[in-house]
Parts: structure tokens; sequence; C-alpha cells
């Protein structure tokens, strides 16, 4: 599979977010994964702990494969009375942060970020996803 993600805006979506995380104090992480959620991008910043990263990669898996946001697909769980457990995939999570890349009806991936407060982290995982449209 080809990415069609540019890199270029890739490399603008990481720029932005770990500008806003040094003006936010905080130690963040920023993952990439195309339309079959295969990890194409996925870096942390200096000090930021390898488990952020890690969440980042689940998060952005997450939006991919189950095509909608982390956040909207934990309330979706909780509202249907279902748990992560109930998909079979140890690789879902219901973190805040992860989000579905598409422009249109046409799917490109999904993109997450970590580290910070839950809500800032769904914040910054929209300016990505901004910047990767």
């Amino acid at each position: 599979m080809i990415n069609r993600l540019p890199l270029n805006r890739i490399h603008e979506a990481r720029r932005l977010v770990f500008e806003a995380a040094r003006a936010d104090g905080r130690n963040m992480a920023i993952a990439v994964v195309d339309e079959a959620a295969a990890l194409i991008y996925a870096e942390r910043m200096e000090n930021c702990d390898a488990r952020v990263l890690t969440h980042a990669m689940r998060k952005a898996y997450t939006a991919a494969t189950m095509h909608r946001s982390t956040l909207f697909f934990r309330d979706q769980n909780a509202e249907l009375g279902k748990s992560l457990a109930d998909w079979g995939d140890p690789m879902l999570t219901g973190l805040p942060g992860g989000v579905e890349v598409r422009i249109g009806d046409e799917w490109f991936g999904g993109v997450a970020v970590g580290g910070n407060t839950p809500e800032r982290d769904v914040e910054l995982a929209e300016l990505a996803r901004r910047t990767l449209i």
C-alpha cells in the first residue's frame, strides 16, 4: 500500500503539535497511520515517556480501524454497553486523542497525539488532522 499522506504535511503536523506541546510545558508524541491502520510515522519529543508514543500509535490505529475518533468510539461503546474486549482486538483504545483522516468520502487513515491532558490531546489531534488534509 502506498502512503497517500504527503510527508511534508505529516512533518508540518508534527511541528505544530510539538510547538504547542512546548508552549504547554508538556512532552508529547504523534503517530500517523494509513487507511489500513499501518504505522507510517511516529515520533516523541525528547524526554517523552515511551508509553506515550505507544498510546499515540494505538489511538491512531483505533481511529483508522474503527473509522471514528477514539473519543467517539469510547462514548459509543459506553452507550452500547460494550467494552474494548468485545471487539477482540487488543490494539484498540478509548483514550482521547485519536482522529480519523478523510477528505470527503475518501479514507486516508488516522492521526493521534498523547502526553497532554485528554482535552488538549483531542484539540491537538484535530489540529494535526486539519494540517494533513
